[in-house]
C-alpha cells in the first residue's frame, strides 16, 4: 500500500489521500498473553505490539495473535530473515507501512480493518509485510523506484497466497480454538477476490501482449489496483508452488536513481540473487517473457545469508507451465 513520506514537502502533497498520524508508540510491556500463553514473539523471533486505538468490537490481543499467525505463514519462507519490531495502529485512511520508523527503529504498519474481520486483516497485513521483506524502505524519497507496481504486485499476490493457506491450516490448528469455524469465511474471501472480473487477462490475450499497453501506465502510476490485480492472479501460483521466496530479500537493494527499462529491473535483481534462490526471480522473468541474464556472482548486501535450498519438485506444476510455457520466450 502507499506509504507515508517522511519529509514535510512530500507529505504535503499526499496529505488529502493518506494518513499522516504518527503511530501510537508508548511504552508497553512486551510480553503480551496471547490466548492461553504468554508470548513476545513468533517462532522466526519476530516482535509485533498492537496499539491501543479503534479497533472497533477486536481486542488488541486478538489481532496480535491474528497477526502472529499472518507472520508465521510468511517468514517460514524466509528461514534466516530478520525483522526489527512491528507496531499496528488502526487508521481509516488506507492500510500503509510507513518509511518512517519508530522511536526504537521498529516498522509503523497501520491497517483499516476493524472489528471482527479476521480475512481483512490477514489480506492487509500480510501485503504490508511483505514491502518489509521486500526492502521498501530503500525506495524511500529521494530515492527513484521505477518499478514500485510490480512490488505492490508481489505484495497483493502475498494476500491472496496467506489467506489461501490460513483458510486451510484454520481447519485444523487455529491460532485460537474458536477461530476454526472461520476457516471457511477465509476461504470465501479469498475465492471472492481472485474471481473479480478485472483479475482476469482479456479473451485470447498473453500477459506479454496487455503487458505491453499496460506496463506504460503502471510506470507512471504504481497503484492502479486493477492492474496491479490482474498480474497478482497470475502471480499467484509461482507463490503457491515455489516454496523459496528468499529471492525477494533481494529486491530493492540498489534502488537505482535513475529510470530502467523493466527487464534491466528484473534482470538487476536477478543478478544480486544468490544463484540457489533465482528460481523465483527466473520465473518472474518467464511471466514477461523474458529470458533470463547470464548468472552473475552476486554481493550479498543486507539481506539474510542464504539457507540451504529445499529440495524442489522435478516437474513444475500445471499451472505454472500453462503460464510460463505456453508463449516461449523473448529478451526485452
Amino acid at each position: 500500500m502507499k506509504r507515508v513520506i517522511a519529509g514535510a514537502s512530500i507529505a504535503l502533497s499526499i496529505l488529502a489521500t493518506h494518513d499522516v498520524r504518527a503511530a501510537d508508540l508508548r511504552a508497553e510491556p512486551q510480553q503480551k498473553k496471547i490466548g492461553n500463553s504468554n508470548r513476545a514473539e513468533n517462532s522466526h523471533g519476530l516482535m509485533i505490539r498492537v496499539a491501543a486505538g479503534e479497533w472497533g468490537d477486536a481486542q488488541p490481543e486478538e489481532i496480535e495473535a491474528l497477526l502472529y499467525a499472518v507472520a508465521d505463514q510468511l517468514l517460514v519462507h524466509f528461514p534466516q530473515r530478520q525483522l526489527n519490531p512491528i507496531v499496528v495502529s488502526p487508521t481509516y485512511q488506507n492500510p500503509i507501512v510507513l518509511y518512517q520508523k519508530g522511536p526504537a527503529n521498529e516498522y509503523q504498519v497501520h491497517l483499516a480493518a476493524k472489528g471482527r474481520r479476521w480475512a481483512e486483516y490477514v489480506y492487509e497485513f500480510s501485503h504490508e509485510l511483505f514491502h518489509i521483506l521486500a526492502n521498501y524502505e530503500n525506495h524511500a524519497p529521494p530515492r527513484i523506484a521505477s518499478h514500485l507496481w510490480f512490488e505492490e504486485t508481489l505484495c497483493e499476490t502475498v494476500s491472496l497466497y496467506a489467506l489461501r493457506r490460513m483458510s486451510a491450516s484454520w481447519a485444523q490448528s487455529p491460532p485460537r480454538p474458536e477461530w476454526a469455524a472461520y476457516a471457511p469465511v477465509l476461504n470465501a474471501y479469498a475465492g471472492r477476490v481472485l474471481g473479480e472480473p478485472h483479475r482476469r487477462l482479456p479473451a485470447n490475450a498473453s500477459l506479454a501482449q496487455w503487458f505491453k499497453e499496460n506496463g506504460p501506465l503502471l510506470l507512471e502510476n504504481p497503484y492502479l489496483r486493477g492492474k496491479n490485480e490482474l498480474i497478482a492472479n497470475l502471480f499467484l501460483p509461482i507463490l503457491e508452488h515455489n516454496q523459496d521466496w528468499q529471492a525477494v530479500g533481494f529486491l530493492n537493494l540498489d534502488a537505482p536513481q535513475q529510470k530502467m527499462n523493466f527487464y534491466d529491473y528484473l534482470a538487476s535483481w536477478h543478478s544480486r540473487t544468490p544463484p540457489e534462490h533465482q528460481e523465483f526471480t527466473r520465473l518472474a522473468l518467464r511471466m514477461f517473457q523474458f529470458d533470463a541474464p547470464e548468472t552473475v556472482a552476486p554481493k550479498l548486501t543486507k539481506a539474510a545469508e542464504p539457507a540451504p535450498v529445499r529440495d524442489q519438485p522435478a516437474d513444475q506444476p500445471g499451472a505454472i507451465q500453462q503460464l510460463l510455457g505456453a508463449a516461449g520466450s523473448s529478451r526485452k
